[in-house]
């Protein structure tokens, strides 16, 4: 890893991945779901702050795959 955000990141994605995993996902697609959902939220996060619109954020969050 080359810096905390990196491995933070990692972290993060490995995590969902866990719990998709568990959820009885397919393997294969658990790093690509993982990822998806990062970028999606943060994504969220930087239009809420931008915007000032919590809604952007808590659309997506309540979109995300249960």
């Amino acid at each position: 890893m080359h810096n905390k955000s990196e491995a933070l990141f990692h972290t993060w994605i490995d995590a969902i991945a866990t719990v998709l995993i568990e959820d009885g996902m397919d393997e294969e697609l658990v790093k690509y779901r993982g990822e998806n959902a990062a970028i999606a939220i943060q994504g969220s996060f930087i239009l809420f702050q931008g915007l000032n619109d919590l809604a952007l954020f808590m659309g997506v969050i309540q979109n995300l795959p249960k």
